[in-house]
């Protein structure tokens, strides 16, 4: 009974905090009075997986899957009248992918995902300052790498896609970006999220032109990291169309290792119809490859696959939306185990349903 209560307890917070909201609203005008922009972020979501049994091998967490996201962010950034900035964020996300079995759960803030769903901690603590057209940023901060972002009210779908699966994420450097007119470019150092003591490089360039933004960036990490795959990486953000934004994305992977590196190719394709304020549907179509020397996306050696999501959001106020989903992966060759007891019987396709309740402010 406790997983039936979920949601509607998810969205009587959401309720709670929309009451509230007024009171919060004066406080973030208090904050952008300094230029500080404060960011809140509470969901109850549920994914449903079709035709699979709880436990695969011996392993749980297989099921069903209801949990939350919990986030704080307060940022500031730096310009030249203020060149000082920051950012800091707090809490606990789960970042569910198409076609990647068994869904996880929350992550700690630092990577690190866990058999309970009571994990804290922090996504970003970095300091910035800006000196004419260069910006220096060090601590933790996120990637420039891929078309979607990390949280799920940021994104268009609930489940993020194989290819962003493919990509870092967040890690712990430095980084020194140039902007000037519609050109940018950056390069920095990052662990790239491990505690091995290698170090990574990325670094990128970008343009904007006619409603379109362009970023190509790369990360190559050292050849003995823990986590040693190349990543090249092409985005394009298409704004023609307001009610029509697109997000085409481009990533090729090179893991080094012994004897043939293993290749992979990623390609992905996002937008959102917004049929009107408060009805909008996201969708997403990708295609993915790993050749047959390795596995880059978590769908087998030398497979393919194609994933279909369709989202559709309604918002039901400034603050709060719900969101509906259901994802198909479909894979060039069996892959997925659906019952426990049966190794040998796999599936070369997956079905899952989600919602997600959420209030953003």
């Amino acid at each position: 009974m406790k997983k039936f209560r979920f949601l509607p307890a998810a969205g009587l917070l959401g309720f709670s905090l929309v009451t509230n909201a007024g009171s919060m609203e004066e406080l973030k005008q208090l904050f952008n009075q300094k230029d500080i922009e404060l960011n809140i972020a509470v969901t109850g979501d549920y994914i449903y997986t079709a035709n699979r049994s709880d436990n695969i091998n011996g392993q749980s967490g297989y099921g069903d899957k209801f949990t939350y996201t919990a986030f704080l962010g307060i940022y500031k950034t730096a310009s030249e009248k203020n060149p000082f900035g920051f950012g800091f964020s707090v809490g606990q996300a789960w970042f569910p992918v198409v076609g990647l079995e068994p869904i996880p759960n929350p992550d700690d803030g630092n990577g690190a995902f866990s058999k309970s769903d009571t994990n804290f901690g922090v996504f970003e603590a970095y300091v910035e300052g800006k000196l004419g057209f260069v910006t220096l940023t060090a601590g933790r901060f996120a990637t420039n790498i891929g078309g979607e972002a990390p949280f799920t009210w940021q994104n268009v779908n609930i489940q993020r896609g194989l290819v962003w699966g493919g990509e870092p994420v967040w890690f712990d450097g430095i980084m020194v970006s140039v902007q000037y007119g519609k050109f940018q470019g950056y390069i920095g150092v990052n662990d790239r999220d491990t505690d091995d003591g290698k170090m990574a490089l990325e670094a990128g360039v970008g343009t904007s032109f006619a409603n379109v933004d362009v970023g190509f960036n790369v990360l190559i990490p050292d050849k003995k990291d823990e986590t040693n795959t190349k990543v090249y990486n092409l985005t394009v953000n298409i704004n023609y169309l307001d009610y029509l934004p697109l997000t085409l994305y481009v990533d090729y992977l090179n893991t080094p290792q012994t004897g043939d590196n293993a290749d992979s190719v990623g390609v992905a394709l996002l937008g959102e119809f917004k049929v009107n304020n408060q009805l909008s549907i996201g969708g997403r179509i990708e295609y993915v490859n790993n050749d047959e020397d390795g596995d880059n996306y978590g769908i087998g050696e030398g497979n393919n696959a194609w994933t279909f999501t369709v989202t559709p959001k309604y918002q039901l106020n400034r603050y709060l939306y719900v969101k509906g989903e259901i994802s198909y992966v479909t894979l060039g060759h069996k892959h997925y185990q659906k019952k426990g007891d049966k190794p040998n019987d796999l599936s070369d396709n997956e079905l899952r349903l989600g919602a997600e309740i959420a209030f953003v402010f």
